[in-house]
């Protein structure tokens, strides 16, 4: 008897729920968050464009999406508040860069507004974004 896998995101790869949306325009930092959200068992597919992202998850749905907000030409705030829009059920995760108390406070309270569920202040560690986002996976099924 084979034994079943412990992890969430393994059981149905193929599931939307368990395919991730990875926003980022810095090509190393995409390919280590990438590497760890695949290893976590999730379905990434990557991309450096605001524009790219929204025309992806028309094609390929995701259940969760990982956001830079540095990103050129479209903050990942109006990614966000895009994607929430379009797609009110797929979990935005917004990554920023560290800024001022004042700034952060508000643009905490502008992310959510944009529909985004967490923030995470770079840098952080890449498995507390895998774990995140498996927790957003297993929370979606629950729902679901």
């Amino acid at each position: 008897m084979r034994e079943q896998s412990r992890n969430p995101l393994a059981t149905d790869p193929k599931r939307p729920g368990r395919s991730v949306l990875l926003v980022e325009d810095d090509p190393v930092t995409q390919t280590e968050l990438a590497r760890a959200l695949t290893d976590s068992g999730a379905r990434v597919v990557g991309t450096g464009s605001g524009e790219a992202a929204l025309a992806l998850l028309e094609e390929w749905p995701a259940g969760v999406v990982v956001v830079s907000d540095g990103i050129a030409g479209m903050s990942g705030l109006e990614i966000a508040r895009r994607i929430h829009a379009s797609s009110p059920g797929v979990s935005i995760v917004l990554m920023s860069e560290p800024e001022g108390e004042k700034e952060s406070e508000a643009k905490a309270i502008a992310a959510r507004l944009a529909g985004v569920f967490a923030m995470l202040t770079k840098p952080f560690d890449r498995r507390m974004l895998a774990e995140l986002v498996v927790a957003l996976v297993v929370a979606g099924d629950v729902l679901a």
